[in-house]
């Protein structure tokens, strides 16, 4: 018997979206329902082929220790339930035995907001005691599975086929050879078959960490993984919150997550039960199965308009004062802007299209712009064969070493590389086949004002 006082907690990236979780509640013993409300949700069998989901998962804290821990669900899709026209999906890469989280996604093709719908969730492995429950979102996109090209022949390092400048195309996750994927510059090493290519399914964070979202994070830590995780603000990079652990609040939750190395970005993603993407599978969010275009950016073209300023700064509405040219996707970069990242999806309107808000072709938002994504890359040969497509847990390192992501497999900074660009890189870095970031994520040591990043699963 456990008992148990329930949190509904609105913890996503989602404020374009407006994702809601409300109506929390204790059926029984096994169970927690809730109501799910989101915009602008799809499911389409047209291109791109995919759909929007919202990743939920669970934390328990105890009420005895104040020790959070992850939820375990049922492996079994039958043991939930969602209300029409929604389903529970579970992608079964937790194992056989229990589940660390769900997805909620449409069960057919539609366009349209999510009103209200109920949720029910059936909990399994709850030891004895009395806890509070809290129930968190997080909002992702589905990357179907399917062939793609890596390169563009003009970026810096940009991958390449063989000898030649061409694009190369990935059409399994059998290994790749040294010789058939080579490089400008940063040569990839031969890439195993457990290494992932991109070409499976996956899901993908739709915004990339959130500032609210990692306060969040360390609100619910032990003291001592709290204090080597707590990123110092930077007021000055439009990055900032007040108080305490464990009751730091957000001034900004609705902007991009900067200041970070590795370590924070792998422990986050480990808690939430995701995992870091690779330097492939981001060309291939943000590509699609596309053929590329040289210097292109994530909304695909090469056309851009720089942020000069800000409308609603700080609120979370926030985008930016001036408009994209026709034909333009708009974003952050070099000097004479924000100093500083702005509200995830912040260039998503009524009326804007994949180009106007700068999406990726399956509608994953800020790929070119805001924060540097942080990725596992493909030079560092003993990263590269142990980094599998292996979940976090919703658990990470305790004392003597507490604070780290416990995920066999998982590289430490020197297999990490940057993509993408960010508030203060220059306008080259934003595009999708750039690779002329440092070989590995930094010195390990400093926390960086332009890095941040997104999970997938």
């Amino acid at each position: 018997m456990f008992l148990v006082f329930l949190i509904a907690m609105i913890w996503n990236t989602s404020y374009a979206n407006n994702l809601q979780i409300t109506n929390v509640t204790k059926v029984n013993n096994a169970t927690i329902s809730f109501k799910v409300n989101w915009e602008n949700s799809w499911r389409v069998s047209t291109a791109p082929k995919n759909h929007d989901a919202v990743w939920i998962f669970i934390k328990r804290i105890d009420c005895a220790t104040n020790q959070w821990n992850h939820v375990d669900l049922s492996p079994s899709a039958g043991n939930h339930y969602a209300d029409d026209p929604l389903e529970i999906y579970i992608d079964g890469r937790d194992g056989a035995l229990a589940a660390k989280g769900v997805f909620i996604r449409r069960k057919t093709d539609g366009v349209g907001h999510i009103a209200n719908d109920s949720i029910s969730l059936n909990i399994i492995n709850m030891p004895a005691g009395e806890f509070d429950f809290e129930v968190f979102g997080i909002e992702m996109v589905q990357i179907p599975q399917g062939a793609f090209y890596l390169g563009d022949g003009v970026s810096g390092s940009s991958f390449k086929s063989g000898t030649t400048n061409d694009p190369y195309r990935v059409t399994s996750e059998s290994i790749i050879s040294t010789t058939s994927l080579s490089a400008l510059g940063f040569v990839p090493v031969a890439l195993p078959a457990n290494y992932p290519k991109g070409f499976k399914e996956i899901y993908c964070m739709k915004y990339e960490i959130t500032q609210g979202q990692y306060i969040g994070f360390l609100n619910a830590l032990l003291y001592d993984q709290a204090l080597v995780r707590t990123v110092p603000p930077l007021t000055g990079n439009r990055f900032a919150y007040t108080g305490t652990w464990p009751n730091y609040v957000s001034t900004t939750p609705h902007r991009a997550m900067i200041n970070m190395m590795w370590d924070d970005i792998a422990a986050y993603l480990d808690w939430v039960a995701l995992r870091p993407m690779t330097e492939l599978e981001f060309e291939k969010i943000a590509r699609g199965p596309i053929y590329p275009v040289g210097g292109e950016y994530a909304w695909g073209n090469t056309s851009i308009t720089k942020v000069t300023g800000t409308s609603n700064d700080g609120s979370p509405s926030e985008s930016a004062s001036n408009t994209a040219a026709a034909g333009h996707g708009i974003a952050t970069y070099s000097t004479g802007g924000p100093l500083g990242p702005l509200r995830t999806g912040f260039a998503a309107k009524p009326g804007t299209n994949r180009v106007s808000s700068g999406a990726s072709y399956y509608g994953v938002m800020d790929l070119s712009s805001n924060a540097l994504e942080s990725v596992v890359g493909t030079t560092h040969t003993a990263s590269v064969t142990a980094f599998t497509a292996r979940m976090g847990d919703g658990e990470i390192s305790t004392t003597p070493a507490p604070g780290l992501a416990n995920v066999t497999g998982w590289p430490s900074y020197l297999g990490g590389t940057n993509r993408g660009g960010a508030w203060n890189t220059t306008v080259n870095y934003l595009s999708i086949s750039m690779r002329n970031q440092p070989n590995s994520l930094n010195d390990g040591t400093t926390k960086y004002p332009n890095v941040g990043g997104r999970g997938v699963r």
